[in-house]
């Protein structure tokens, strides 16, 4: 089975958040179980194209002109001939034009479409003007268009039942790869190069800098617990420069400089360092369709709070870690419990063992074959 993995960012550009590390694993697993997996993106560079495999994965990237949601993909001979190729199409996110074209593509050439918004289908902040046109525009045919619509959460699956009705909304989880967290490197050269020592504790943010993670509410909420020997740490990038720049201004303002770090993106051995330093883990999203972060920092054994808003929150919730409701006070008494109270901590983190068995690919991946092979088994 020839399957075609469209998406507007992919491996290893990991600056754009979990999509592309998730799409890629997906990718990866289904080569593995036997599946010819190839996939068309835009690349970072503008006018930048090249053909080149990914561990197995052969990745088209196209250039583009154009900026945010009106990025125009070129040479769309080159997505045509790819659909045209396949015998099923997965396009993921929305707010791109190069998933409406593979779906026209798909459309004409008579190939199942299968439509995965990662949580993007209710637009909640920035340009929503522009994000309603595109439903206009784009979204609502997609979703008529779909063979099967995928979403990531209970939550989301409500959000998407507008779009498509029960027989062709599909909820399936995402996962992670546990094998990089059963034996994490030492928590040393993170501490050294953020200059927290020994006897410091932290607390770890991991993911973009951007308005949708709330981050200016959790440094409210550490600001007003005055928590000792304890150092907030935000690692991701800033895509957003006008948000980190508003971000900065607010650690100064609140006297947090030396205490609030920003140290940027961290990957590979170095993120796994982070998590070995990290005391608690927490995000603060105001929306996620499922939360990749938090489940790696559960796989890492680091207790979770989350907001109530993410998708993996009745996941972790009371098993590896707390679930609370966006706000302030909310966070502050969520940090204030899994730091302060052991009692409060054990009690959420107990079975954080179980937790971990339901994190894998390995259930997801299953859920994705059996689709791809029931839309493909209709006549």
């Amino acid at each position: 089975m020839r399957i075609l993995q469209v998406v507007s960012r992919y491996y290893p550009e990991l600056q754009y958040g979990g999509p592309p590390q998730k799409i890629h694993a997906l990718s990866r697993g289904l080569a593995g179980r036997g599946y010819d997996v190839r996939v068309v993106t835009l690349h970072s560079v503008r006018r930048s194209a090249r053909v080149v495999q990914h561990e197995g994965i052969q990745v088209s990237y196209l250039p583009w002109v154009g900026k945010g949601t009106w990025q125009v993909p070129l040479g769309i001979d080159t997505l045509g001939a790819a659909v045209r190729l396949s015998d099923l199409v997965h396009c993921y996110s929305l707010y791109n034009l190069l998933c409406p074209a593979a779906a026209a593509f798909a459309h004409r050439a008579g190939r199942p479409f299968v439509l995965e918004p990662l949580g993007m289908y209710v637009p909640r902040l920035r340009r929503l003007g522009a994000k309603r046109l595109y439903h206009l525009a784009f979204t609502r045919w997609m979703g008529r268009q779909a063979a099967r619509v995928v979403a990531t959460s209970p939550g989301e699956a409500e959000e998407l039942a507008e779009l498509a009705e029960p027989g062709r909304l599909v909820l399936r989880r995402n996962g992670i790869d546990l094998e990089p967290f059963e034996n994490l490197p030492p928590a040393d050269p993170f501490r050294a190069a953020q200059g927290i020592s020994a006897g410091e504790r932290v607390i770890l943010y991991v993911g973009r800098i951007s308005p949708i993670k709330n981050l200016e509410q959790l440094v409210q909420a550490f600001h007003d617990l005055s928590l000792e020997r304890t150092r907030l740490v935000l690692v991701g990038p800033a895509m957003e420069p006008d948000y980190a720049q508003a971000l900065t201004e607010l650690i100064a303002a609140l006297g947090l400089d030396g205490r609030v770090l920003l140290p940027g993106p961290l990957y590979g051995e170095e993120k796994l360092s982070a998590l070995a330093a990290a005391d608690l883990f927490v995000l603060p999203s105001l929306s996620e369709s499922y939360g990749n972060a938090a489940a790696e920092a559960a796989a890492a054994g680091v207790p979770v709070l989350l907001t109530d808003t993410c998708g993996i929150a009745p996941q972790i919730d009371g098993r590896a870690g707390l679930a609370v409701p966006v706000g302030v006070s909310t966070l502050a008494a969520g940090m204030q419990a899994l730091m302060e109270d052991d009692e409060a901590r054990d009690s959420v983190t107990r079975r954080r063992g179980e937790v971990l068995q339901e994190l894998s690919w390995d259930e997801p991946l299953t859920q994705t074959e059996q689709m791809y092979e029931a839309l493909l088994s209709k006549p």
